[in-house]
């Protein structure tokens, strides 16, 4: 996870310089939360990894989307912004490809409309495992809390992880089923 964790330090120091010191305290201030979920699938990744950089194409393996399409910027590649309705609720709230690195099998993406908290960068990781016959893959999320959420953030915690065990129990079984 050690991309997941830069690159929210990375957006953080962005901010340095457009800020009033006071500003920044109250940034700093704010904790920071990260969260992953990881497991093992029974393929290697690169046959894993096409499901993941189909970005617009989530809802076709994942359960939690009933409707996912890539609504501008290049396809499956960085700056691509996708839509996605829950199935839950219909919900809809858009993500943006922030990083793309294939030979490392790892991508990130951010909420940028309607997302749950703010902040937020979310990475998929997929590492080859037992001679490339097996892929681990962890999906992860750092975020900071809105204000009205600063009770609430072992709730909002476990809202991410049961997502990451949803989506990735669904990414196994549909990579596996291939």
């Amino acid at each position: 996870m050690k991309l997941l964790f830069s690159l929210g330090i990375a957006a953080g120091s962005v901010l340095l310089p457009a800020t009033s010191a006071l500003a920044q305290h109250a940034i700093n201030a704010e904790a920071v939360q990260k969260v992953a979920h990881s497991t093992v699938i029974n393929r290697p990744c690169s046959r894993v990894w096409p499901l993941i950089t189909d970005f617009g194409g989530i809802a076709t393996w994942y359960k939690g989307f009933s409707k996912s399409a890539q609504i501008s910027g290049p396809t499956n590649r960085v700056g691509a912004v996708r839509e996605l309705t829950r199935a839950s609720n219909g919900q809809s709230f858009q993500e943006k490809m922030v990083w793309l690195d294939p030979a490392g099998y790892t991508m990130a993406y951010s909420h940028i409309k309607n997302g749950p908290v703010r902040e937020t960068i979310n990475q998929v990781n997929l590492v080859d495992l037992n001679s490339k016959s097996q892929c681990l893959a962890t999906w992860g999320s750092t975020f900071r809390l809105r204000a009205d959420q600063q009770n609430d953030a072992l709730k909002i915690r476990g809202f991410f992880i049961k997502a990451f065990e949803n989506v990735l129990a669904d990414l196994k079984s549909s990579s596996e089923s291939r």
